[in-house]
C-alpha cells in the first residue's frame, strides 16, 4: 500500500509532502539534498539525461543554456515552445518532468510507493492553466485526486495550529512567478474562503529581474556592453539577482559582481535602493487586495481582518512584512512555514475524506477513500475537513457565455456562475436551436471566465460543441445547459435535449483565429447570412415520378409510398418545392399531377394516393418528355427522380427513345435520377440519370433508406452538380 502526497508544483521551488500514519502529522518528503524545497528547474544534457531541482540549477548557474525555469508561467499557453537539446517541449511537458523527478526522489527518500496526490495551483489560474496541470500530473504517471489553490492549502494548514475563536485571516501568498490573495472565515467548525483575487504573472522572478535591469543599466552606462544579448550571461545575473534578494531580507544591502566581455564591475544594491526599484510592483499586490475587498460579499476592509498568513519564498522580504504591519496595524500571523505551508495542506487535504475522517488509522490500517476533488476519480468535490473543521472554496473568477444583447445589436458576456461561488458550483440555462429535417444538429457555446460584460475583455476559455442533436416535430429544439465548475475549478459543460431527454457532453474545439466576429452586430450578421444562403441554399422543384405499372401492384406501391415519405422528411420543402405524377411504365403521365409546392401536408396526401389518383393520360414520346411543362420556368433547381421497376414497353432498340429525352431534358437544365428495382437495368437506369452516382438498383427493402440517403444529399447539395 502506496502513500498519497500533496505536491507544491511552485514556478521557482517545489516541495512534496506526506502524512506520517504513526502520527497523523504532515511533514515535508526532503529531497535527495535533505533540502525541503526543491528548485523548479529542468536541465535536458546532450545525452538525453533529465535533471531537475538543484543538479538542474547547478548547470544554469554554469551558463549551460539547455535548461529551463519559470515554465510554470506559460501553463494553458498552446504558443510557448521550448527547444532544449534539438526536441521542442511545452509548458505542459516541462511540468510533468519536474514532477516525475519530485516523485522520483520522495519515493526514493521516503521508501514508500506514492499511489495518489494532489497538486496545487495559483487561486488565480483559469481553466486552461488548471487543465494543463492536470495533464502533466498524467503526463507524469501521477493519480492525482485534482488541484487545490494554494492559498487555501496554506489555510488548511494553518487551521490546525490556528486560534479556535472565529477569524477572518487574510492569505497573502508571493510566490516565485505568482501572487494570490485569499479570504476565508475561520471558526470552530468551518474553514470558508470568501474570495480569491490575483496575478499569475507576478512574483519573486519580478523583484529579480527588476535587479537585473538595475545591473545591467550601470554596467552598459559604464562599459557600453548590454550583458542582456548574451544567453549564458543573463542567466548566471538571474541568479545573482535572486540571490541578492535573499541576502536583502537579512542585510542592509548586497554586492553584486559581473564579468563580461573583458570587463568586471562590482555593484552595491542597498536595500532602500531595492525598494524604490521595486516598489511599483508591492503596489500591484496592495492593489489586488484592495479589489478582493471590494468584491466580495459583504465588502471588507483592513480594520475587518483579524491577521495575515505570509506564504511563498517572496513574503521574507522586508516590504512585505512592512506593509502588512502599515495596513493591518498587526504583525503578521505565525504558525505557518512559507515554503512549506502549501504542501502540508495539500497532503492534509489528499488523506482524508468527505467527512474529515483520516484515510488511513493511525498507527496502522487504512481506509477507503469515497471522494476526490474534481478532475480525479469523482467530478464532485467534498468539503475539505481537519479536525472536524469544513472548508470551502471559491471559484476565483466568474463563467459566462456570449450571448446577443436583448435587441440583439450587440454581443455580451452573459454571467452564468459569479466569481467566488462556491464550489463545486453549476448553472442550467435553456437555449433554442433550428435542426435540419436530416437531423445532426450542431450548437456551439464560447464560454468566458471573467465579468466584463464585452465579451473580448474576458479569457475565452473555450468553444464547446454538441453535435448530433435530432430533428424533433417543427425543427425547433430547446436544449438545457448545464455550466459547471468542478471541485478543481475546471469547467464542464454539459446538455440534455428538452423534447427527447438525449444527453450531450461538450466537446472542446480550438478557438477561431478570427473573433473579430464578437464586436459586430448580430442583427447584421443574421443578415449576411441570410443574403448567402439565398445565393447559395439550393431552391427549386423536385418532382417524383412513380411507375405504377400492373407490376407494382401490392407491397411494391407500399414500399414507394413509404419511401417518399422518407424522402420528405429529409427535404426542407420551404426551399425545394415537391411535386408528384405516377407514370405507366413508359411513355404515359397518367396520375394527377401535384404541381410543385411548399405545403408539406398537400404533398403527403397526394403521396398516399399514388396508383390511386384519377386517371389522367398524357401520352408522350416516354415519361421523360413530360418532364419540361411540369417545372416552372424560373425554378432555380429542377431535379426529377423516377422510380420505375424494370424495362419500359418498347420493342427494339426501345432504350433510345427515354435517353433521347433525357439528353433534351438535360438542355433545359432539368436533372433526372432514376431509381430501380425488381426487372429494373442498372445500366439504362445511369444512362437516363444526370445524377448518375446516385442513380440504380436497389431493393425493396432498401427503398425508404434509398430515397432518405438522396434526400439527405439533396439537402445538403453533396454530390449535386447544381
Amino acid at each position: 500500500m502506496g502513500i498519497t502526497v500533496g505536491i507544491d508544483l511552485g514556478t521557482t521551488y517545489s516541495a512534496v509532502a506526506m502524512i506520517d500514519q504513526q502520527t497523523g502529522r504532515a511533514r515535508v518528503i526532503p529531497n535527495r539534498d535533505g533540502g525541503s524545497v526543491t528548485p523548479s528547474v529542468v536541465a535536458v544534457m546532450p545525452d538525453g539525461q533529465v535533471l531537475i531541482g538543484d543538479e538542474a540549477k547547478e548547470q544554469q548557474e554554469t551558463g549551460y543554456t539547455e535548461t529551463a525555469a519559470f515554465f510554470k508561467r506559460a501553463m494553458g499557453d498552446e504558443s510557448f515552445a521550448l527547444s532544449l537539446c534539438g526536441r521542442t517541449y511545452s509548458a505542459t511537458d516541462l511540468s510533468a518532468m519536474m514532477l516525475r523527478g519530485l516523485v522520483e526522489q520522495a519515493q526514493e527518500v521516503s521508501g514508500s510507493t506514492i499511489d495518489h496526490a494532489i497538486v496545487t495551483v495559483p487561486a488565480y489560474f483559469r481553466n486552461a492553466e488548471r487543465e494543463a496541470t492536470l495533464e502533466a500530473a498524467r503526463l507524469a504517471g501521477l493519480d492525482v485526486y485534482g488541484v487545490l489553490n494554494e492559498p487555501t492549502a496554506a489555510t488548511f494548514a494553518y487551521g490546525l495550529n490556528g486560534s479556535s475563536k472565529p477569524q477572518t485571516i487574510l492569505v497573502y501568498d508571493l510566490g516565485g512567478g505568482t501572487f494570490d490573495v485569499t479570504l476565508a472565515h475561520v471558526d470552530g467548525d468551518e474553514i470558508r474562503v470568501l474570495g480569491s483575487d490575483g496575478n499569475h504573472q507576478l512574483g519573486g522572478k519580478d523583484w529579480d529581474d527588476a535587479v537585473v535591469r538595475w545591473v545591467a543599466d550601470k554596467f552598459e552606462d559604464e562599459f557600453d556592453v548590454d550583458i542582456t544579448e548574451d544567453d549564458g550571461q543573463l542567466a548566471r545575473l538571474a541568479i545573482m539577482a535572486e540571490n541578492a534578494k535573499k541576502r536583502l531580507t537579512r542585510s542592509a544591502y548586497a554586492d553584486i559582481t559581473v564579468d563580461c566581455a573583458g570587463h568586471t564591475a562590482k555593484y552595491r544594491l542597498s536595500r532602500d535602493e531595492f525598494d524604490d526599484i521595486t516598489s511599483f510592483m508591492l503596489g500591484e499586490t496592495a492593489d489586488i487586495v484592495d479589489r478582493l475587498f471590494a468584491s466580495v460579499d459583504p465588502p471588507m476592509n483592513w480594520s475587518r481582518v483579524d491577521g495575515a498568513i505570509l506564504v511563498g519564498g517572496s513574503t521574507r522580504m522586508p516590504q512585505v512584512h512592512e506593509y502588512i504591519e502599515r495596513m493591518s496595524g498587526k504583525k503578521p500571523l505565525g504558525g505557518v512555514n512559507v515554503d512549506e505551508a502549501v504542501a502540508l495542506g495539500a497532503a492534509i487535504r489528499a488523506n482524508q475524506d468527505t467527512e474529515g475522517r483520516p484515510l488511513f488509522t493511525i498507527g496502522g490500517g487504512t481506509v477507503t477513500p469515497t471522494a476526490t476533488i474534481g478532475g480525479g476519480a469523482s467530478t464532485d468535490a467534498p468539503r475539505m475537513v481537519l479536525g472536524g473543521k469544513k472548508i470551502v472554496d471559491v471559484c476565483t473568477h466568474a463563467m459566462g457565455m456570449i450571448a446577443e444583447s436583448e435587441h440583439r445589436t450587440q454581443y455580451v458576456n452573459t454571467v452564468v456562475i459569479p466569481k467566488n461561488t462556491p464550489l463545486p458550483a453549476s448553472y442550467m440555462k435553456t437555449l433554442g436551436i433550428a435542426v435540419p429535417r436530416s437531423g445532426n444538429g450542431r450548437m456551439e457555446i464560447y464560454v468566458l471566465q471573467g465579468d466584463e460584460r464585452a465579451p473580448l475583455e474576458n479569457e475565452v476559455a473555450g468553444k464547446y460543441v454538441f453535435e448530433g442533436i435530432p430533428y424533433v416535430d417543427g425543427g425547433k429544439s430547446n436544449i438545457n445547459i448545464a455550466f459547471r465548475y468542478n471541485g478543481s475549478g475546471v469547467i464542464e459543460v454539459y446538455g440534455q435535449q428538452a423534447e427527447t431527454g438525449q444527453q450531450f457532453i461538450g466537446v472542446r474545439e480550438p478557438l477561431p483565429e478570427d473573433m473579430s466576429w464578437v464586436l459586430r452586430s448580430p442583427l447584421d450578421i443574421e443578415r449576411e447570412r441570410m443574403e448567402l444562403a439565398k445565393q447559395s441554399c439550393i431552391t427549386g422543384e423536385i418532382y417524383l415520378i412513380i411507375d405504377i405499372s400492373l407490376s407494382m401492384n401490392g407491397e411494391p406501391i407500399e414500399k414507394a409510398i413509404e419511401a417518399c415519405r422518407s424522402f420528405v422528411n429529409m427535404i426542407d420543402v420551404q426551399n425545394l418545392h415537391i411535386g408528384i405524377a405516377d407514370f405507366d411504365g413508359g411513355d404515359s403521365i397518367v396520375g394527377e399531377t401535384l404541381m410543385a409546392s411548399e405545403k408539406e401536408e398537400e404533398i403527403l396526401r397526394r403521396i398516399n394516393r399514388i396508383g390511386n389518383s384519377p386517371i389522367c393520360n398524357q401520352r408522350t414520346s416516354s415519361v421523360l418528355a413530360a418532364l419540361p411543362p411540369l417545372f416552372s420556368d424560373d425554378a432555380a433547381t429542377k431535379i426529377a427522380i423516377i422510380l420505375t421497376d424494370g424495362e419500359w414497353g418498347w420493342v427494339g432498340n426501345w432504350e433510345k427513345v427515354p435517353i433521347r429525352d433525357a439528353h433534351f431534358d438535360w438542355e433545359q437544365g432539368i436533372q433526372t435520377l432514376a431509381i430501380g428495382f425488381g426487372d429494373a437495368r442498372e445500366d439504362f437506369l445511369k444512362k437516363i440519370s444526370s445524377i448518375s452516382d446516385l442513380a440504380g438498383l436497389t431493393d425493396l427493402n432498401h427503398l425508404s433508406e434509398t430515397f432518405s440517403n438522396i434526400g439527405r444529399e439533396i439537402s445538403s447539395g453533396t454530390g449535386l452538380s447544381i
